[in-house]
């Protein structure tokens, strides 16, 4: 598991480095899980993970795009944790309002260049499949057939 006490005693730039965001960044989201944290009602599914390995977690799935398995290993905890992690990290970042794409894109830079925004979410979804019974079996209907 990465230490995160470690990585935030290193510079901002060493920061920036293996997040891909700045030190202020982080400590603003830590704030907003923070608060949100404080205004659930319910207590929920506890977490292993701290609020900053959470952020961690979140990070390194964004920045280095590693699967969920292998995110999971390095922090010792389930896939499907991993996954909802990340997933309520992105939601309480959005709803916090102050982690947003830019509203507009530079044009004085690029005079030339027509700009347009694709987002990709590339999250990993588990596959629902039918489960197999004794009738939809090709073995079965087979054996069963006049």
């Amino acid at each position: 598991m990465p230490n995160i006490d470690k990585l935030l005693e290193q510079s901002d730039a060493g920061f920036k480095r293996y997040t891909g965001i700045h030190k202020a960044t982080f400590y603003d989201m830590l704030e907003a899980m923070r608060k949100h944290e404080a205004s659930k009602t319910k207590s929920g599914r506890p977490s292993v993970l701290s609020l900053k390995e959470q952020i961690l977690l979140a990070l390194t799935y964004w920045r280095e795009y590693r699967t969920l398995y292998h995110i999971s290993m390095d922090f010792g905890i389930h896939e499907s944790s991993a996954s909802r992690i990340i997933r309520k990290v992105e939601d309480v970042l959005v709803d916090s309002g102050k982690f947003e794409l830019p509203k507009k894109l530079p044009s004085r830079v690029y005079e030339d260049i027509s700009w347009s925004v694709v987002i990709v979410d590339a999250t990993e979804t588990p596959i629902e499949r039918p489960k197999k019974t004794k009738e939809t079996t090709t073995a079965v209907r087979k054996n069963n057939t006049p």
